[in-house]
């Protein structure tokens, strides 16, 4: 294993155990129906389903499996891609001697790595999105296995292009 990828890797999984917790809020709470626009909008919290969110401390973690596992491996790949392209797309002046690459060069070797990520990011975000949102709780794992019974590996790509383009777009930029 490269450098790349470990280093990509270690800093996927720190990200999520660190940002999972806020991910959970973030996505049962666009996920629900909010009870009225005027609590909204006179951000009355009061009004809000927050309790229902922290049941138990361990709901803070309810679908962290997949992205600490796939996230990790996305970061890793991303990494590599990307530094490897950038290499290949910056090959040096006549001599071989290696430049300052172009703003192109950096744009494209991180789209590439972005294009490449997907491979893991459909599968992963499709599995934590629908533990996070499961009634009753479902873990990563039981949400793969019935996505895997159900639809196969066309299940688990489910949204795969649009989340393709978004990579290698956001991971260009």
């Amino acid at each position: 294993m490269s450098a790349d990828f470990i280093a990509g890797y270690v800093s996927g999984a720190i990200g999520i155990v660190v940002g999972n917790p806020l991910d959970l809020v973030k996505t049962r709470l666009q996920a629900s129906a909010l009870p009225s626009t005027t609590a909204v909008n006179s951000l009355n919290t009061a009004a809000l389903p927050w309790p229902k969110y922290f049941e138990h401390w361990t709901a803070l973690a309810r679908g962290a499996t997949a992205p600490i596992l796939g996230y990790g491996a996305l970061n890793g790949l991303l990494f590599a891609t990307y530094n490897r392209s950038l290499a290949l797309l910056n090959t040096g002046d006549l001599h071989g001697t290696p430049v300052s690459p172009q703003l192109w060069q950096i744009w494209t070797a991180g789209a590439l790595g972005g294009f490449a990520s997907f491979v893991v990011s459909a599968p992963t975000e499709i599995v934590k999105c629908r533990a996070q949102v499961s009634s009753p709780p479902q873990s990563s794992q039981e949400v793969f296995r019935d996505l895997w019974r159900t639809s196969g590996i066309r299940g688990l790509y489910a949204g795969g292009a649009i989340t393709s383009v978004r990579d290698a777009v956001g991971y260009g930029f």
